[in-house]
């Protein structure tokens, strides 16, 4: 399996913009052969938007999501994006997982959601999906759901060996991407694909730091600060970390008393 993943901005509350971002992007790496294209979490409206996102809300089948699939289906190429989704009034935090026909494959809704104004707009989300892309089990959670060690746990409980998480991290926790994202991959024995934003939106910062992490905990990609595209090929490591894992914790867990949990 091979990505691209955008690190970059969104423009603010202009989703015909960032929908030509996106395919501006799964277009530049068309010649590259990648299999899938990650964006960051509410990438088609920007993250940082307030009380806007009530308005540009859209459902699953919603003129943005089709556009998406519009974009996956000309260029032939999965793609991964974050989304605000008005579920019939209900609010959530979600991404979505489109195949190169523009089939849907999960949609995830943001469960851990973060600070007082994510919790006041969004409902949480229950659960957290596991789907099969290029015949590897892979996983999707949202930014600072990789921070909980059990995000990672529920998605090896289906034996995801990916998990793609979308990302809005800003300063200063930018041991989010240095330190969390990588314990998630060494412990379940899993790539993480973490794919944030760059830049100043209004009052935040964003800390870049991008990054597709192997089941080692190593990078195998690692953007900087500014706006780019990472490219990787994920089955190098996967493989690998088939034939010997360095994490022991998902057989140990097993012969630990569950009261103990």
């Amino acid at each position: 399996m091979k990505l691209a993943m955008y690190q970059g901005s969104a423009l603010p509350a202009d989703k015909q913009g960032n929908l030509c971002t996106i395919e501006r992007v799964v277009a530049s790496v068309k010649s590259l052969d990648v299999d899938i294209v990650v964006f960051p979490e509410l990438f088609t409206t920007g993250y940082n938007q307030g009380e806007r996102l009530k308005d540009m809300a859209e459902p699953v089948n919603g003129k943005s999501v089709q556009a998406l699939r519009d974009i996956a289906i000309k260029y032939d190429t999965a793609l991964i994006c974050g989304f605000a989704e008005d579920d019939n009034g209900t609010l959530y935090n979600s991404a979505i997982v489109l195949d190169k026909n523009g089939e849907q494959l999960a949609l995830h809704r943001k469960v851990f959601l973060f600070g007082y104004k994510e919790r006041q707009m969004f409902k949480p989300g229950e659960s957290f999906p596991a789907f099969t892309f290029e015949g590897v089990r892979c996983g999707l959670s949202i930014c600072y759901d990789i921070e909980f060690p059990e995000t990672g746990r529920a998605l090896a409980a289906h034996d995801v060996q990916v998990i793609f998480n979308p990302t809005a991290n800003m300063e200063p926790y930018d041991q989010a991407p240095l330190i969390l994202a990588p314990a998630r991959a060494l412990e379940n024995n899993a790539v993480v694909v973490y794919a944030n934003y760059c830049g100043v939106d209004d009052d935040l910062e964003y800390t870049g730091l991008s990054a597709v992490i192997g089941p080692d905990g190593k990078d195998i990609a690692r953007a900087g600060r500014g706006d780019c595209v990472l490219i990787a090929d994920l089955m190098p490591a996967l493989t690998a970390a088939q034939k010997k894992p360095l994490s022991t914790q998902l057989t140990d867990l097993g012969r630990v008393r569950t009261d103990l949990l």
